[in-house]
């Protein structure tokens, strides 16, 4: 039934003699519009949209050369074309049905509900990929240390609404004191464990900010949740010897820029009094927010498209999108975390504001690099199941699923210098409007990017390659799969995916040989000169991610290696030293 609606959308289902522009390419061919993909049909072969992952579509004058009618579209995995028709109805009608199609009212109507594989999956266990009791037991939940335990209070999800069914906590803390605890944290989002250390037992746990406000309340719960958290091991070598030379200053990590955190206190929320939590210190990461973060994005599209530069990469203006700076910050906060855990056996918490972006990056990242097993295929699915659909990273809000009408503009009945100066007039006006673009951001992009960059520093201790990165970044914006359509668990229980879409691991694997790294060598992991299986990131060996642009490696990078030596290639100096 609601298929049938949806077919009544498409005013015109097939277009002749189009033809496409892509970067230098131009093709003639047809244009199928079905009710979930535009499909672009040409003699050397066919180039399938998926309509979420249509970002703008501008329909521009007829060109004064050719006669013919374009559509500009720019999609959310940076393939940028142009589709010109002969006849200015078919383009109004294209641009019309494709409008309707892609800006729909519910998560229902995505792809992912009608999605079939061409091909049936061999593996069909994704959405059973990560079990959380089986997971937390690996790293020794239970099994090498009794000073955790498993707590079902949130189970019904009314405790802590964004929060994940099953949550691991200090064995010595009550469900009781936990009731108190999450009224003095953001959505009741209190400090749980992410990560328990092979090595040391040492932990990473996350959570949003604390309510302090401006009347610096203070919550004995949470203190005392935290001090139990910060007191779960003695630290010891895997012999059982006691570690000297471990600092017993334990961390608490505000991933904000400290004015940030500060600003938040208006809003009766903010950051840790340390006054009240002991044998612990605070260090503030400085990542920007989301809305920076999307404008940043917007800069670098803009420099890599080559929008004002005829289809050269713009490296003034790859510079001036700040991009590098803050994938630079997040590795750095990475690095700062994974010495704590792994070099001075200390125990870390890690939060944002609300623990769902930033928070996410920095323990993911971390854990990536303390534990070998996230770095194998399985375990890089697990990890992201764990840190990002687990733990409530907004998808559906960060990747905007649901698009929206203001991104269809229709230029063709405008003339003169009105056509030229649409496009700063289009951004303009995304990024300052409405609801739905403020809440969208790459967060989870900026997490594959320094999952590359970690990959090109250490490319023999990753199982799965470049193209799976590739593919995540395409998946989670495509709506294909039924793994990152919605904000937390809660909502996936009431919707139920599971039974009605695939989950992407069916798909990736199914097809496991295309995304292994051939130059893995897990022996590495083994060897103490290689830090017994912990990766340091290189915060000065950092390049942009050509590949995820479809650009090559000499277009958008220069040849050497940026750091102090050569006065700094790109903008890392003016990142806050935490």
């Amino acid at each position: 039934m609601m298929h049938q609606s949806r077919i009544d959308l498409l005013k015109i289902t097939q277009v002749q003699d189009v033809l496409l522009e892509k970067g230098n390419e131009v093709h003639t061919g047809t244009v199928h519009l079905t009710v979930h993909n535009l499909i672009f049909n040409y003699p050397e072969g066919e180039i399938w949209i998926p309509y979420p992952i249509i970002h703008t579509v501008e329909r521009r004058p007829a060109s004064l050369q050719t006669g013919r009618h374009p559509l500009y579209i720019r999609c959310r995995d940076f393939l940028s074309i142009t589709l010109s028709m002969l006849k200015e109805g078919e383009a109004q009608d294209v641009f019309d049905s494709v409008q309707k199609l892609t800006c729909i009212s519910s998560t229902e109507q995505l792809y992912a509900y009608s999605y079939q594989p061409q091909q049936p999956f061999t593996s069909t266990n994704g959405w059973k990929v990560y079990d959380p009791l089986k997971e937390y037991e690996r790293m020794g939940v239970g099994t090498k240390n009794d000073n955790w335990r498993f707590t079902t209070i949130n189970r019904d999800y009314t405790y802590s609404p964004t929060y994940p069914r099953t949550l691991v906590v200090p064995t010595r803390i009550s469900d009781n004191v936990l009731n108190y605890a999450a009224k003095y944290r953001s959505k009741g989002r209190i400090p749980v464990l992410s990560y328990l250390h092979w090595y040391n037992m040492a932990t990473i746990t996350r959570s949003s900010q604390p309510m302090v406000g401006f009347k610096q309340a203070r919550s004995i719960q949470d203190e005392k949740l935290i001090e139990a958290t910060f007191a779960s091991n003695v630290p010891t070598s895997p012999s059982g010897q006691v570690v000297y030379g471990s600092t017993a200053a334990n961390l608490i990590v505000d991933a904000r820029p400290m004015a940030n955190a500060m600003g938040n206190v208006a809003r009766g929320a903010g950051t840790e009094n340390m006054e009240n939590y002991k044998n612990c210190k605070k260090t503030y990461i400085a990542i920007d927010n989301i809305h920076v973060m999307r404008d940043s994005l917007a800069k670098m599209c803009e420099a890599m498209q080559g929008t004002d530069t005829g289809g050269q990469v713009n490296r003034g203006g790859l510079q001036r999108s700040n991009w590098l700076r803050h994938i630079a910050t997040l590795l750095e906060g990475t690095e700062q975390i994974v010495k704590n855990v792994h070099v001075y056996n200390s125990h870390v918490l890690v939060h944002c504001s609300d623990g769902w972006d930033r928070t996410a990056q920095l323990v993911s990242i971390s854990e990536l690099c303390l534990d070998p097993y996230f770095r194998t295929f399985e375990g890089f699915q697990i990890l992201i199941e764990k840190e990002w659909v687990s733990f409530g990273h907004k998808f559906a809000d960060r990747c905007g699923h649901l698009s929206n009408e203001k991104y269809f503009v229709n230029l063709a009945n405008n003339t003169g210098n009105a056509a030229t100066n649409t496009i700063k007039d289009m951004q303009n006006k995304f990024y300052k409007s409405n609801y739905y673009q403020k809440e969208t951001s790459p967060v989870f992009h900026q997490f594959l990017d320094c999952v590359y960059q970690l990959l090109r520093q250490c490319p023999t201790r990753f199982e799965f390659n470049e193209k799976m990165l590739i593919d995540l970044h395409y998946h989670a914006y495509s709506c294909q799969f039924g793994t990152f359509l919605f904000n937390c668990e809660a909502e996936r229980t009431h919707h139920y995916p599971q039974s009605k879409t695939y989950s992407i691991w069916d798909y990736f694997n199914t097809h496991k040989e295309r995304f292994i790294n051939d130059m893995y060598d897990p022996k590495k992991d083994q060897d103490l000169v290689d830090d017994g299986g912990v990766l340091f990131p290189d915060t000065r060996n950092i390049k942009y991610w050509s590949g995820l642009f479809n650009r090559q490696e000499d277009e958008v990078n220069e040849p050497i290696t940026y750091g102090v030596s050569h006065g700094m290639a790109h903008p890392l100096a003016d990142v806050e030293d935490a």
